[in-house]
């Protein structure tokens, strides 16, 4: 078929005849061949330059540093079983990932267990040898276990084989955290790992003595003798100074007594106890022979410690207070209103640090309004007003006059942190600063960093720059500002945002803080509003 006749059907609606047609159907198998064989050279070259940029890309210049950075935030810090399959999983991209992966000795450094019965010790061993230099952790946890009888599968298998672990593991951990139901279970463990006393012909010790850190929760149950002769905290790792401990509720707690030795608390440096349990008999036993305690963090679990003021122990605590001659951070824990009354029992005169954290309330509930005197009281009877220099609050419900009542009796605090702070309605805590900051009297006058942390989206930056302006006040001349007296203390200011769907932030662009930042010598460190859906 000549071109003319090839024309006449392309540029008509001619119908061709069966000659015609079949000469199409082959001019079609052969343009439909040839666009295969030229997508498939395509999708060859396509693939050929996604491996030549590859090889051009950034990522195989990143530092091994900034890769260990990455796989430091991609891993959570203790490494349970999916995490320690990602972890393996990042050493097989390729060497590079593997190098730094080893590189990296952090990740390798804390590992946890629910069920060590098919645990290899070896392994553990290896895997603790690529974290170097880095403190070494083992968590273990028998939450899964409904009965712990001797005859059990805890008194028998996982006692046994956690102890087989510790002792191809001794000089190696720094730290061992264990999470039990009851004492049944860690009695257990205690069995397995043999006497209590070195063996006077074979001079036996105990694998996990070289422990200096040791923690223990007991959850559900507590059965274990009152007399603390008979303790098997008496059984704990001779070497720790630092313990973390965790009880369960207690029915009678108010007349229980906590059977620690007083030769433990005594060598500790740091302390945390975690406790709902009420009255003054388990307190006096815990804290009464802390004499080298500097960390001490007690955590309430959101219950009210509730004690009796005319129970004679407790009156005679009141009245002398629990001295805590070398505590110099005491934290406080998922206080709840009444509990922060604790303070009244203490005595902590070279305390330098204060953190209180409150059990948040139901927004829907009548707020309970905190009240700072047992604080107060605290100091004062503590004398620290020549060490203390920072205090902590978070999630507590204040009104403006407390606030400014206690700040103003905290004179020398050089660094204030208020986080999710909630005020009464209509009311902020910077109205708070106003009445502590005025050109006449200023009640703070060494504070040198101040974190507002959780503000709500629409927090007023307009009361933010009053106060920014009565610590350091100014004004432009010629395009720079003139301030009116010299540098004082305040040198930071630290600014978080609750997450928001609608706010923006602008203080981080406002005049203010741009002075204070170029020519006032202050930092400010204004954390972004997070948009959620």
């Amino acid at each position: 078929m000549n071109n003319p006749g090839l024309h006449l059907f392309l540029r008509s609606n001619v119908a061709p005849n069966t000659h015609e047609a079949a000469f199409f159907r082959h001019q079609v198998g052969d343009i439909t061949s040839q666009i295969d064989q030229l997508r498939s050279r395509l999708t060859e070259l396509e693939d050929q330059l996604k491996s030549y940029r590859a090889v051009l890309s950034p990522v195989r210049r990143m530092p091994v540093e900034v890769l260990s950075e990455i796989f430091v935030r991609f891993l959570p810090d203790v490494l349970r079983d999916g995490a320690r399959k990602r972890l393996v999983d990042i050493q097989l991209v390729c060497k590079r990932w593997r190098d730094a992966a080893r590189l990296t000795h952090s990740l390798w450094g804390a590992l946890s267990f629910e069920d060590v019965t098919n645990v290899s010790y070896k392994k553990v061993k290896q895997w603790y040898n690529r974290a170097g230099g880095t403190p070494k952790s083992l968590i273990f946890s028998a939450r899964r276990h409904n009965d712990c009888s001797e005859q059990s599968s805890c008194g028998s298998l996982e006692a046994s084989a956690l102890a087989t672990i510790l002792v191809n593991l001794e000089g190696t951990l720094d730290n061992l955290s264990l999470v039990y139901r009851g004492p049944k279970c860690f009695q257990n463990l205690l069995n397995s790992l043999g006497p209590a006393e070195p063996s006077p012909t074979t001079f036996q010790r105990r694998p996990w003595h070289p422990l200096k850190s040791f923690g223990i929760l007991f959850d559900e149950e507590w059965n274990e003798s009152f007399d603390s002769l008979q303790s098997m905290f008496h059984r704990l790792p001779s070497d720790i100074m630092s313990l973390d401990l965790h009880l369960p509720y207690q029915w009678e707690s108010e007349s229980a007594p906590l059977p620690l030795p007083q030769n433990l608390l005594e060598r500790l440096s740091s302390f945390t106890i975690s406790c709902s349990w009420d009255g003054t008999r388990w307190l006096e036993s815990a804290l009464g022979h802390c004499v080298n305690v500097e960390t001490l963090t007690m955590d309430f679990m959101g219950a009210d410690w509730l004690y009796d003021r005319d129970n004679p122990d407790t009156e005679h605590i009141l009245n002398s207070g629990l001295l805590l001659p070398k505590v110099r951070t005491l934290r406080l824990q998922n206080v709840w209103i009444l509990s922060i009354d604790i303070l009244y029992t203490l005595k902590a005169p070279q305390l330098v640090e204060l953190d209180i954290d409150f059990q948040p309330g139901d927004d829907d509930e009548e707020p309970d309004w905190v009240e700072f005197q047992p604080l107060l009281s605290f100091v004062d009877r503590s004398k620290c007003d020549a060490t203390l220099r920072i205090l902590h609050l978070r999630n507590a419900r204040i009104k403006t006059e407390e606030l400014v009542a206690t700040l103003g009796n905290l004179p020398f605090l050089t660094h204030l942190s208020l986080e999710g702070i909630i005020m009464e309605r209509g009311a902020t805590f910077v109205e708070a600063f106003e009445m502590l900051e005025t050109p006449q009297s200023r009640l703070l006058p060494n504070l040198e960093t101040l974190e507002l942390l959780q503000l709500p989206p629409d927090f007023s930056k307009y009361r933010l720059f009053t106060f920014l302006k009565l610590r350091r006040s100014y004004r432009m001349e010629n395009g720079q500002p003139l301030f009116s007296n010299p540098q004082d203390s305040f040198r930071r200011l630290k600014v978080t945002y609750q997450p928001t769907t609608i706010e923006k932030q602008e203080l981080d662009c406002s005049d203010v803080v741009e002075v204070l930042r170029k020519w006032g010598g202050v930092s400010f460190d204004i954390g972004p509003i997070l948009y959620v859906d």
